[in-house]
């Protein structure tokens, strides 16, 4: 039996690995194969010190964020990417757009991605901004998704053209956890920017807090090591929001005075599929659609 068992094993990972749209890699579930996050952050922070700080222009005081996650798209399944392209594309300026990561469900599929981002030849690249998921990193695949979103741990901020507004950070949490060094940055950041006067902090990543159930593997939630120690930083510097996805399912959670908002998924023929919108003033206002 002990013999079989293993054989059964090798054909699943076997299998995993040969299909060019498999969805499960087996060894990724257990421990990463890849670059782990260290490596993952400190190639992300190069990146970002070569192009330097992003400081969005809005225009005005109030803008609109529209915010989606888990559209785990095929070649052939990305329905609900394209209206919310689409949704986006035709909205009233002034926007942004944020992904939060499980952009694709197998391997080779970030070129389809890509042209869905770009739908009609329209880049919203300038105001799109993604997190890795874990389905995102699996196969190795870090290396393919820094050739087209470049980067995975980031802030950036808003302005209305003479004041800032708000500071939304990034955080790579494909792996359930963030690892010391993104920690430590993620510290020194909420120390320094919390000093100049943004109206709120927002930050956003893919793996949730809060276990609802192990559907997900070994990261379903972030290891609580990780929980302690971010939900006292956020805590602490005044963070209001922190936005994530990865369960497939809406979830609110409100500790310590910071709101933890888990989003329904994107992808195709999946019971409760929605996007949020979120109208960004003196106060914040959220907007739920159905796709």
């Amino acid at each position: 039996m002990k013999k079989l068992s293993i054989l059964v094993w090798v054909g699943i990972m076997a299998l995993s690995c040969a299909n060019e749209e498999a969805t499960l890699d087996i060894a990724g579930m257990f421990s990463s194969n890849g670059e782990p996050v260290n490596t993952r952050f400190e190639q992300s922070l190069a990146y970002n010190d070569s192009v330097g700080e992003i400081h969005l222009d809005m225009k005005a005081d109030n803008y609109t964020v529209f915010v989606c996650s888990d559209s785990h798209i095929t070649r052939k399944e990305h329905k609900n990417l394209d209206y919310f392209v689409a949704q986006f594309n035709d909205a009233a300026t002034p926007k942004l757009a944020i992904h939060l990561g499980d952009l694709i469900d197998a391997q080779n599929n970030f070129p389809c991605a890509d042209s869905v981002l770009r739908t009609g030849g329209r880049s919203i690249n300038d105001t799109l901004f993604i997190t890795p998921g874990n389905h995102d990193v699996y196969f190795k695949q870090w290396p393919v998704y820094r050739s087209f979103f470049k980067t995975g741990t980031y802030w950036f901020d808003t302005n209305n053209g003479t004041k800032k507004l708000d500071l939304f950070i990034c955080l790579d949490s494909a792996d359930g956890t963030l690892g010391r060094k993104q920690m430590k940055w993620l510290k020194e950041l909420l120390e320094r920017k919390s000093k100049e006067g943004y109206r709120r902090i927002i930050v956003f990543t893919h793996t949730h807090l809060w276990k609802l159930d192990g559907s997900q593997g070994h990261t379903s939630n972030m290891a609580l090591e990780d929980t302690y120690e971010l939900t006292a930083l956020l805590a602490k510097y005044g963070v209001e929001y922190m936005w994530s996805g990865h369960q497939h399912a809406r979830q609110s959670v409100i500790f310590k005075n910071v709101c933890y908002l888990v989003l329904d998924a994107t992808k195709d023929n999946e019971r409760g599929q929605a996007y949020m919108t979120v109208d960004l003033g003196d106060d914040a206002i959220y907007h739920y659609h159905n796709y």
